[in-house]
């Protein structure tokens, strides 16, 4: 039963694999992205009602994440009229958050990816972008989110910076200041 909320979070792999696969924005591809995105959402919480604690279940969670997200990108950027400057950006934001780790495992000796309230915030806006750009002009999208983004990810930064221990629930640097002010 400890396994199940890591077993949850690894069908996001199979269904965003399925995702590449379907045309983009068509009935299948919602279905495969509706079912992914539901792996998210309820894999943290049967974690904590199951009181799985450990550093492993949110490293494989954001390793799930930034799949999906590239397979969402596989599947939609072709459709989309995507500028050179956001792909930069969208590179910049990988940078930062390829630094963000390297930094935790050069201090800490392990992989720690933070869950923050701003990193599950923007987890949900992220996810929400094939909706988004039915609406919004897709370059402007990728720049509001690379901005969100990179702040999320220098928040990580901070919080590796100023953390004794590796914890990958800590809530936010704010949280983390009040807690070592205690």
């Amino acid at each position: 039963m400890k396994h199940l909320p890591n077993i949850i979070t690894s069908t996001r792999f199979v269904f965003a694999i399925l995702l590449v696969f379907s045309v983009p924005l068509s009935m299948r591809f919602w279905l495969f992205y509706g079912l992914a995105a539901t792996t998210d959402l309820i894999d943290g919480p049967i974690a904590r009602k199951l009181k799985v604690n450990n550093n492993f279940g949110p490293t494989l969670d954001t390793s799930a994440d930034i799949f999906f997200l590239i397979c969402i990108m596989v599947c939609v950027f072709p459709i989309l009229s995507i500028t050179v400057q956001s792909y930069v950006l969208i590179g910049t934001v990988f940078l930062l958050k390829a630094i963000s780790l390297l930094y935790a495992y050069i201090k800490f000796k392990t992989i720690v990816s933070y869950h923050t309230y701003l990193i599950k915030g923007l987890a949900l806006v992220i996810f929400t972008f094939p909706f988004w750009i039915l609406f919004l002009d897709e370059n402007l999208l990728v720049l509001i989110l690379a901005i969100l983004q990179s702040g999320a990810y220098i928040e990580e930064l901070l919080i590796t910076r100023i953390s004794d221990k590796p914890d990958a629930n800590t809530k936010s640097i704010y949280h983390l200041r009040i807690q070592q002010e205690c």
